[in-house]
């Protein structure tokens, strides 16, 4: 610790250049950091979706085929299923703001909050709900992002679905932050009413069915069980468990966790050439002071230390303000008021965290290591005849 002020002023004596090396290893590691944050939330609210012992059904063919509305009733009858409900995704536009994008969902007010038991509404909201049919409860937190209150009209224009919703806020439900706050839940009913008006051939369908199993136990039998139910009917369904399906989203997209790797490892290539040039261009400016630190009596390893150390505290200092600037950033900012779909849940885990500063003391360390080397085996009376 007795050289950490020597340290310190070599990193000092050429501000700009250290301040721009900085910089550029703090932007490069916070873009790693919400690429790798980005498979860390994922995994980790997939993990978290078991202690809720959820199935999701979906046509055997994909989310492009619908299923029957009857198939509800047949899977309620089920032995260990608990309560079951329907997921379709209606995709409106709210007042014709296309970039603005936002779960919406035709659901059975009699059944949701049992198969999202983590989720709760005021009870009188919750019946409010239930006895209007052109009702909706939304999330918490888009609530308070768009100012919607209990009252307020909410109109859809159908994108996906040939009709238009005309919603009245009746509830606004919450839970635990782990949890999806901003989804928009109206009644299947309204919706399917909507679309016989207008004969539609989907009037009667729907997108998916999510259902809450007895115990965990039952969450491993259903899936083969509601399979088999339904293997010999005219729209036979594929049952996976919550963690699956949201594991399904992201192959959808391709290898995307390849994909962030590669990525990373190319960024953090580049990071070591951008800090290894700056160490060697340091390094260079210095032979003679350093062949005085040798002369002096600094042995080898103290001279390697000392460079490496220099090395090493440009780039954690870049990579705390980019890794940690990056998980303060998602702490203090609502990720739905970016407007990205599937990402209003987003956050940095400290997992990643601590990958982002692992990689950082990497690029430290692999920068200066060569110009370390170098000027740990530099002997005295080559170092003070250079001429830079």
């Amino acid at each position: 610790m007795r050289f950490l002020p020597y340290i310190i002023k070599n990193v000092l004596r050429h501000k700009l250049r250290s301040a721009f090396t900085v910089l550029s290893i703090g932007f490069s590691l916070f873009l790693v950091t919400l690429l790798y944050a980005y498979i860390g939330f994922q995994d980790e609210l997939a993990a978290r979706s078991a202690q809720y012992h959820r199935l999701v059904l979906t046509h055997r063919n994909g989310l492009t085929d619908l299923l029957p509305a009857a198939h509800l009733d047949d899977v309620r009858a089920i032995k260990g299923v608990q309560a079951a409900a329907p997921m379709s995704w209606f995709g409106g536009i709210y007042k014709d703001d296309r970039m603005s994008m936002f779960a919406q969902f035709a659901t059975d007010p009699g059944t949701v909050f049992r198969v999202f038991a983590e989720y709760h509404v005021p009870p009188e909201q919750l019946a409010a709900w239930q006895s209007d049919r052109t009702g909706c409860v939304v999330g918490r937190k888009i609530a308070a992002n768009r100012g919607w209150k209990i009252g307020d009209k909410i109109p859809l224009k159908g994108d996906i679905y040939d009709c238009n919703l005309d919603l009245t806020v009746d509830g606004i439900y919450d839970g635990p932050s782990t949890a999806d706050l901003e989804m928009l839940w109206f009644h299947y009913e309204y919706l399917d009413e909507l679309l016989k008006s207008k004969r539609s051939p989907i009037a009667g369908q729907v997108g998916t069915i999510m259902l809450k199993a007895e115990s965990a136990g039952a969450v491993n039998q259903l899936p083969q069980r509601i399979e088999q139910r339904f293997l010999n009917s005219g729209e036979p369904v594929r049952a996976m468990t919550e963690e699956a399906f949201s594991q399904m989203f992201t192959e959808m997209i391709g290898n995307v966790q390849a994909f962030i790797r590669n990525t990373a490892l190319a960024v953090v290539v580049s990071l070591v050439c951008v800090a290894g040039n700056a160490m060697a261009m340091s390094l260079r400016e210095r032979t003679r002071e350093v062949a005085v630190l040798k002369a002096i009596g600094f042995q080898r390893w103290l001279v390697l230390v000392l460079v490496l150390g220099e090395a090493l505290a440009i780039s954690l200092t870049g990579g705390v303000l980019g890794v940690l600037g990056g998980k303060l950033l998602f702490e203090v900012i609502e990720p739905g008021m970016l407007g990205v779909p599937m990402l209003n849940m987003f956050y940095v885990p400290w997992n990643t965290v601590w990958l982002g500063l692992s990689l950082a003391a990497v690029v430290g360390l692999t920068s200066g290591a060569v110009p370390a080397w170098r000027a740990a085996r530099m002997s005295v009376v080559d170092g003070l005849r250079r001429v830079v």
